[in-house]
């Protein structure tokens, strides 16, 4: 009886200390690339190869996510936007589906959105094949999973009827206005302003990393192992080593998106019907109920950086 009494104390110990550890999934949306200055085969190389630098410095194997209209033009494939993907496998990284489009399913039927998702699946599927790669996982343009019952049911179904494991966000974020904002510094040829940008970006980050950790010890009390929705973009290709050696410093062990989503917590019903593309975090406390008050916190975009993207 003594024994079996210390196995539960060891076990329940051990399980405290297992979700005690901070854990958080980098994905990457918009691949290959996004950005209006880097708009050469050479620079989106560049972009590219900054990303990846900073990712394998942390040893981050991240998820990123493929718009399927990037790599074509006129009908006809282009090789240089897949040697991009290919840096991406070469690094260890995994590739998902964005759709072709990157249209919402709450601006479109559900029949075209099936096609816009079958229309990325034809460009990925057999290029990852080749490269003995799997296309598994799905990330929903704008985090839109229908504002309707019917489209959020129809969203379901199509996913499930391709295999596709949706992708789900924790930390989402106004990151886009941040990388618009330092597009305009990097264009005007404003150093200072670009580096004032991107180190008002990482702890606007971090802030909101703190922000949904909050809530979801309020959900679950414990922690989570988070998912954080980036960009390929040309703010991230120069910031984001810094926004990693933040995170690690705060205590975050890197995770892939699989080991992520073994957590229970992913398996909690969202129910939420809305226009909004919102974090999961969000989603699951509307689903149980939450009101005003719990949402109270969240980190603002500072107005320097919304007047730099009028």
């Amino acid at each position: 009886m003594k024994s079996h009494f210390l196995l539960l104390i060891i076990l329940a110990s051990w399980t405290k200390q297992v979700f005690a550890q901070k854990q958080i999934a980098i994905t990457i949306d918009d691949l290959p690339t996004i950005s209006r200055s880097m708009n050469t085969d050479a620079l989106r190389a560049e972009l590219t190869d900054q990303l990846l630098g900073h990712l394998k410095q942390y040893k981050v194997q991240a998820t990123g996510y493929v718009i399927g209209e990037k790599l074509v033009k006129d009908g006809k494939v282009i090789p240089a936007q897949y040697d991009l993907l290919m840096k991406w496998l070469k690094a260890g990284h995994s590739l998902g589906n964005h759709t072709f489009g990157h249209v919402g399913i709450n601006t479109i039927s559900a029949a075209a959105y099936e096609r816009d998702v079958l229309g990325a699946d034809t460009l990925l599927r057999s290029f990852l094949h080749r490269q003995h790669a799997e296309l598994k996982y799905f990330r929903h343009p704008y985090l839109h999973r229908g504002n309707t019952v019917e489209k959020r049911d129809s969203l379901e179904m199509i996913l499930a009827k391709h295999n596709y494991i949706q992708a789900p966000v924790t930390v989402d974020n106004d990151e886009y206005l941040f990388a618009a904002a330092f597009e305009k510094a990097v264009s005007s040829n404003n150093p200072p302003l670009a580096d004032s940008v991107s180190n008002t970006y990482i702890n606007y980050m971090m802030n909101y990393v703190h922000y949904y950790e909050s809530q979801a010890d309020s959900l679950f009390h414990r922690p989570i192992p988070h998912i954080m929705l980036l960009h390929a973009n040309l703010l991230n290709s120069k910031a984001l080593g810094l926004l990693l050696s933040r995170l690690k410093a705060d205590g975050y062990q890197f995770v892939t998106l699989q080991k992520a989503l073994e957590d229970p917590c992913y398996l909690t019903k969202d129910q939420y019907i809305g226009k909004r593309g919102i974090s999961w975090i969000h989603r699951w406390a509307l689903s149980k109920g939450k009101k005003g008050a719990f949402f109270k916190g969240e980190p603002e975009v500072p107005k320097f950086i919304s007047n730099l993207t009028k």
